[in-house]
């Protein structure tokens, strides 16, 4: 295996080394603390642009891992009833890996699979290129993602984003943005020895912003924070076109 792909592995490893103990509800924890939580794992579990919008092409490939979530308020009262060994610095950390590959028409797709508190979520992206940017123009496309989150906790978290994202590429580092609307669905019974129902449906407006820099020809690092009820970031790792 060659220097990008152990690194990219070592990525995902230690991403993943943290799992998280077993979350617990009382009466207590109320409705206001179930969309508390529904905000933060909608964070976690969100498909990340982790990429710019220059069409791939038929060629383009990319596979990467990466990290992170939202930053957390570990003094919030919903914030007493989840396990904290998946947070870092404050950060709600989900570690994924995105696989992207580009198509006729300047289209791309993309899936990620990852957890978070223990739990898996997956996820996919498709994005169409609306300019595919050159010397002095930006790249702009339309993006819409979908991610959902199979829980020991909740018994279901969704969430739907559409975005608009622009670029520009300067020889060995692309900045992008995007500005967006996502929609978080999440339901669960919660407590015992006799569960509570609780059901909430969150919408916000969201934008991004990030950096991809390319080390060598074929690997390269992104950096993205988002803002949607909060503020998160990722890291990501990636070999490929």
């Amino acid at each position: 295996m060659n220097r990008a792909g152990v690194a990219l592995v070592a990525l995902v490893v230690m991403a993943g080394a943290a799992r998280a103990d077993a979350s617990s509800f009382d009466p207590s924890f109320t409705s206001h603390d179930f969309e508390a939580l529904a905000q933060a794992l909608g964070d976690a579990v969100t498909f990340p642009n982790l990429g710019t919008a220059a069409p791939g092409g038929v060629t383009g490939f990319q596979i990467l891992g990466a990290a992170g979530g939202p930053r957390v308020q570990t003094d919030a009262h919903w914030w007493q009833y989840v396990s904290h060994s998946n947070t870092v610095g404050g950060v709600l950390v989900g570690q994924r890996v995105v696989v992207r590959k580009g198509l006729p028409h300047r289209l791309d797709v993309g899936a990620q699979v990852g957890k978070v508190f223990g739990d898996q979520f997956w996820g996919a992206d498709l994005r169409w290129g609306l300019l595919e940017g050159g010397t002095l123009a930006p790249a702009a496309a339309l993006r819409a993602s979908y991610s959902r989150l199979a829980s020991s906790t909740l018994n279901r978290l969704d969430v739907a984003e559409a975005q608009l994202v622009v670029s520009k590429g300067f020889l060995i580092v692309s900045p992008y943005a995007a500005v967006g609307y996502r929609r978080v669905s999440a339901r669960a019974e919660l407590g015992g020895p006799t569960p509570v129902g609780h059901s909430t449906t969150l919408d916000h407006f969201t934008a991004a912003v990030g950096a991809r820099l390319g080390l060598l020809p074929f690997l390269h690092v992104i950096g993205e924070v988002r803002r949607a009820t909060g503020t998160s970031v990722f890291l990501g790792l990636g070999v490929g076109l």
